[in-house]
């Protein structure tokens, strides 16, 4: 059956409550149609955002039979470009529309909206649907994204027959729907409590050459200057907490019959919420690794194959185990982080995303052949120039030899925070550090994830000092591990105003 000519829809919005173009879709399984109707255009007073639809032919079907997951991601996208023309930040959720008379049921239908996807069983149901004359079945909210001050986005959305469904399941079956595209204001999930406090989002560049705040810093300096921060990390627009934050408490899971309480250290550029436990796992301490004569003892894992941006080295919780695509060594540290991960996190593995943690052993200064110290990339930044980086170099050597075989770019469960996010925080490498003001300092040493420093029977990494700075110590040494976790874009919270006393609580 052909595709019908599909019509470019442009539509203009302005104001807090954002409602955006009307998509038809008809998923037909054994043969297919894509039908698109109408026009909607709203104005209102603040916001200018304006909504475009950037692929002509809308969602497109490749294969009208049950697909694996990385086949169906591989799928032609549809896709909604979104720009933000104001100075505040827009959260928005994807809503798909289930039209009357479709009988594919929905838990063999998968949908994703960007690289995140769920059967559509699994999504949150909801009665927000703005426009009033759909003949809807049911909504349910697919996906949610935040788009930053003066900023543009692409959201892609696919859709595919999940593999398991059986030929009696599928044949002859369609699934019809419309994708609205609404303002999340008032909604219960993470991001938009976050935003939802009305930050006002700091674009400078703060000066990251001392601490924040640290002992010659006004009070009124303190308060104007600590907040939400915008950056970039590889996956777009990230907005971080740095200096005395007050109101990013979190709390999810129990230990030892108290509430784990966590502080909310961004918003990742892929929409997740990286979150860090407020106190460490163990007091009697940890080591990074029990071995330290040698480059490799920095890395996260070590004798893998290089794990780089495009082939990550990922590792997932899968049925009580945790399983690395790329083999390798353990660092103990990493053991030590599952271990606790399923003792007191599994129960929430539904919630907490897989996504990127950076472990830089990308070259700052040095090689590994000098009889020098090596910097690596999150010391030479944090130290030397001063400008720490969301991004993960890849680890590729600069002297000319091959792709290490430790550290790198992983996708992770759990993890710990690395250099540039706490020098980002206000940590600082120089006096005047941090003092106890600041929302990631404690009263006792903490691992970084970060390669520092190393030489041919030397390793060592950065550490968060109770001082308030950064520092470099041997892998060897016993320090506090505080668990960093990223919770998924549409994590729910069910009370909280995310102060100390009644933090954002988890669903």
């Amino acid at each position: 059956m052909k595709e019908r000519k599909r019509k470019i829809t442009v539509i203009t919005i302005i104001g807090i409550m954002l409602i955006l173009a009307i998509t038809t879709f008809t998923y037909a399984i054994w043969s297919r149609t894509h039908t698109q109707t109408g026009i909607n255009k709203n104005t209102y007073a603040c916001f200018d955002i304006s909504y475009e639809e950037t692929n002509g032919t809308g969602i497109t079907m490749e294969n009208g039979f049950p697909q694996k997951d990385e086949e169906g991601l591989k799928n032609n996208p549809y896709e909604v470009q979104i720009t933000n023309k104001c100075d505040t930040v827009s959260t928005y959720n994807v809503i798909l529309n289930k039209q009357q008379g479709s009988d594919l049921k929905d838990e063999h239908l998968k949908v994703a909206v960007d690289n995140d996807y769920k059967l559509l069983s699994q999504a949150t149901p909801t009665d927000k649907r703005t426009i009033q004359d759909f003949s809807n079945e049911a909504s349910y909210i697919i996906g949610t994204g935040v788009v930053g001050p003066k900023q543009t986005k692409i959201v892609q959305i696919r859709s595919w027959m999940d593999k398991d469904t059986t030929e009696d399941e599928g044949e002859n079956k369609t699934f019809t729907y419309k994708i609205t595209i609404e303002n999340a204001a008032g909604v219960g999930d993470l991001k938009t409590k976050i935003f939802g406090k009305e930050y006002a989002v700091i674009t400078e560049t703060p000066d990251f050459s001392k601490g924040f705040p640290n002992s010659s810093t006004s009070e009124e300096e303190t308060k104007s200057k600590s907040g939400l921060y915008l950056a970039f990390d590889d996956d777009g627009s990230s907005y971080y907490f740095r200096g005395n934050v007050e109101n990013n408490y979190v709390q999810l899971g129990q230990a030892n019959g108290k509430d784990l309480i966590w502080r909310i250290v961004r918003i990742n550029g892929d929409g997740t919420v990286r979150i860090i436990l407020d106190d460490r796992i163990d007091t009697g301490g940890q080591v990074y690794n029990s071995m330290s004569e040698g480059h490799q003892y920095a890395g996260f894992t070590y004798e893998n194959t290089p794990c780089t941006k495009s082939d990550p080295c990922v590792t997932n919780y899968a049925s009580g185990t945790f399983t690395n695509t790329h083999g390798g060594t353990n660092s103990p540290i990493k053991s030590k982080l599952e271990e606790w991960y399923n003792t007191n996190l599994k129960d929430y593995d539904d919630k907490i995303a897989l996504t990127t943690f950076c472990n830089d052993t990308s070259y700052g200064s040095g090689t590994e052949d000098s009889s020098n110290y090596l910097y690596y990339g999150s010391r030479y930044r944090v130290e030397t120039t001063k400008q720490p980086d969301l991004h993960c170099p890849d680890p590729t050597k600069q002297d000319g030899r091959t792709n290490r075989d430790y550290g790198g770019v992983y996708k992770l469960k759990i993890g710990l925070i690395n250099g540039d996010e706490l020098a980002m925080g206000g940590y600082s490498w120089s006096s005047p550090y941090a003092t106890t003001d600041n929302y990631l300092r404690r009263s006792y040493i903490y691992w970084a994830m970060s390669p520092s420093s190393a030489d041919t029977s030397y390793a060592g990494v950065l550490n968060a000092d109770r001082g308030g700075s950064l520092s470099d110590n041997t892998v060897d040494n016993t320090f506090g591990v505080l668990p960093v976790i990223n919770l998924k874009a549409d994590t729910l919270i069910t009370s909280g105003d995310g102060s100390e006393s009644q933090p954002f609580v988890v669903e």
